[in-house]
């Protein structure tokens, strides 16, 4: 297992990255955990229906072949994308989803941010908004894309959408809950406490 911080991708060498990858590992090679940050752009998964638009978009819009539906991706959002072997692990997507959750959840705690779950939908919440996110895609037993959290990027462009396909959802980030705490002490935790060691 290993981790490669990409810093800021742009969009499409970050699917291409996570594809040689998921070759490779599918292939009985190393497992891998892609951290990276995009610029703004609208991730429209295979869910996507056009009423999750509210108004017309005005950054790019890409459409991977990961679940759920949309969401944003900017600067100051981190976004991880585990390569990783399920059927070697004899994960079943359930559980992956659950321990994705999981560890977004625990690497706030360590922070003093309580975070949870909830029944509106798969990712995780703070004081009732919305803060991190969920959208995998599984092929050959091994997992791509992942999840995000929000941490001082621009939340404002989710209002052009209708975020996971829920409505009336608040989103929030880790500087908008008053938390200021730096990218590089976000990404550190997540390695330190990562389920997947």
């Amino acid at each position: 297992m290993k981790f490669i911080n990409l810093g800021i991708t742009k969009y499409p060498i970050a699917l291409i990255e996570m594809d040689m990858a998921h070759e490779r590992v599918a292939n009985g090679e190393d497992e891998v955990i892609f951290i990276t940050e995009h610029e703004a752009l609208y991730s429209a998964g295979k869910s996507f229906e056009m009423t999750d638009f509210v108004s017309i978009p005005k950054i790019p819009i890409y459409f991977p072949k990961r679940g759920g539906r949309i969401t944003v991706h900017s600067l100051g959002q981190l976004v991880i994308y585990p390569i990783i072997n399920l059927l070697n692990r004899h994960l079943n997507i359930h559980t992956y989803v659950m321990m994705l959750q999981e560890w977004i959840i625990c690497v706030l705690s360590k922070f003093n941010i309580p975070a949870n779950t909830s029944d509106l939908g798969i990712g995780v919440w703070c004081q009732g908004a919305k803060i991190g996110f969920i959208g995998i895609q599984i092929s050959r037993g091994v997992s791509m894309h992942g999840l995000c959290l929000n941490i001082s990027n621009d939340i404002k462009l989710f209002d052009k959408i209708v975020p996971c396909g829920i409505k009336n959802v608040e989103i929030s980030s880790i500087y908008k809950l008053g938390y200021k705490i730096t990218m590089d002490e976000i990404i550190k935790s997540f390695i330190s406490y990562c389920p997947f060691h």
